[in-house]
């Protein structure tokens, strides 16, 4: 059985690929040719990747091929495709070749808003949870300010925050369901700042609510997430 490691993360580079290579592997030496040989000789863009993540030891590179010919939208595009499978990029190029003569692609943005939702256990009266959530919903909005004003400042942000009540279908389980404008983003890394912000402050504050039991100040948060069936129709 290989050995577990305390401080991983705070070790150098060359320490973590020497802890790596060591315990992991039969010919550490090999091994550690092997990662260094795909690291950039550029200094600067190298250490750019490695800030990408934390525990970073080397690069992981696949092919970049293009798929060109692709009419969308009555704009003519040349498609980026990294993929390490094989016939894909052919496969896209002949349907791209086979549609332009045909009109090509049509594209339609149904929604840019996404949902994410705080799923929370609280066992207690309902009338007193949502006279809770009344009281602290602007909070919740507020106290996410940091995290929204560089998407506040292009047009999007926080749309609206519901309470919603899944008892029937498990015993004390609710949802803050809230909606966000995220524009041309994805989002999900703000949205999930965002629900994650909204878990602790309604945490906190359920803590100093006069209308709750003591038992029921102590709700449990279960997750925070994003949901993937978006756009939001």
């Amino acid at each position: 059985m290989s050995k577990t490691i305390a401080g991983f993360s705070k070790l150098s580079k060359s320490k973590k690929i020497d802890w790596i290579a060591n315990t992991y592997f039969a010919n550490a030496e090999n091994t550690k040719a092997v990662l260094k040989q795909y690291w950039n000789d550029n200094e600067k863009l190298q250490q750019l990747h490695d800030e990408f993540i934390e525990n970073t030891i080397s690069n992981y590179y696949l092919p970049l091929g293009v798929a060109p010919n692709f009419l969308i939208n009555e704009t003519l595009y040349a498609i980026p495709m990294a993929i390490e499978e094989s016939s894909v990029v052919a496969a896209a190029s002949k349907a791209a070749k086979f549609w332009l003569d045909r009109g090509g692609f049509k594209t339609t943005v149904i929604s840019t808003t996404k949902i994410g939702q705080v799923h929370f256990m609280f066992h207690g009266d309902y009338e007193n949870l949502k006279s809770f959530f009344d009281t602290v919903k602007q909070k919740l909005i507020t106290e996410a300010k940091p995290l929204t004003k560089n998407m506040e400042a292009r047009g999007g942000g926080i749309l609206d925050i519901e309470l919603r009540d899944k008892t029937t279908d498990i015993e004390g389980y609710y949802q803050l369901h809230a909606s966000f404008e995220t524009l041309d983003a994805m989002g999900a890394n703000f949205i999930n700042s965002c629900l994650e912000q909204f878990a602790k402050t309604f945490k906190n504050e359920a803590l100093l609510f006069s209308g709750f039991s003591e038992e029921e100040k102590h709700l449990e948060i279960v997750m925070s997430i994003l949901l993937t069936t978006y756009p939001n129709v």
